[in-house]
């Protein structure tokens, strides 16, 4: 089984758990703590990982860490994922909910490049238009590369505005090697 699958599995049974259940905003925001947990703390990715340390201890754990954090539905779903010793897909997994729910919402994510940080007024400036294009919400993700020069790079899913000033240049770039000096008069 591909692990993609495993993974969309049980985001899925979450979902619709939750959606039954209509708690998916508390599970979103669980799923969503459970995610900061990994960047913030990465000696639980290894504890959740390690081969040696038993299932009911892991369990015992967790459950312990987050007890009164998150819903009870989260934590059971917890379990059955250190029980089926699928500790090292938590991760995607959580991933894949989030995905899933932006989805059921109609959220999109843009991610907006340029290369210096944008005010806040900008970006929602930004924002706005970007959803007023999609007619869609939009979660927008900002990003500072110095090497686009200016401008910026707008990706909306697999849609991408260039308006950089590096791709300004190499556009003309590609235009000065193109052309034919052999049809062309060169004035003199």
């Amino acid at each position: 089984m591909y692990f993609s699958q495993i993974n969309i599995r049980y985001a899925k049974s979450l979902f619709l758990l939750a959606k039954e259940k209509n708690i998916i905003d508390e599970i979103k925001q669980d799923i969503e703590l459970i995610l900061q947990w990994f960047d913030d703390y990465p000696d639980i990715k290894i504890l959740l990982e390690h081969p040696v340390i038993k299932p009911s201890k892991k369990t015992e754990i967790i459950s312990d860490l987050l007890k009164d954090k998150i819903n009870e539905y989260s934590i059971l779903f917890l379990k059955l994922i250190i029980k089926n010793k699928r500790e090292n897909h938590l991760k995607n997994i959580c991933i894949d909910f989030i995905d899933l729910y932006k989805k059921q919402l109609g959220i999109k994510t843009a991610i907006l490049t340029t290369s210096f940080e944008l005010t806040r007024t900008h970006k929602a400036n930004i924002n706005k238009s970007i959803e007023k294009a999609f007619n869609a919400v939009i979660e927008l993700n900002t990003n500072v590369d110095e090497t686009i020069l200016g401008g910026m790079i707008i990706q909306v899913e697999d849609k991408q505005l260039d308006l950089s000033v590096a791709r300004q240049i190499q556009q003309l770039r590609n235009q000065f090697i193109n052309i034919d000096f052999n049809k062309k008069r060169l004035n003199k």
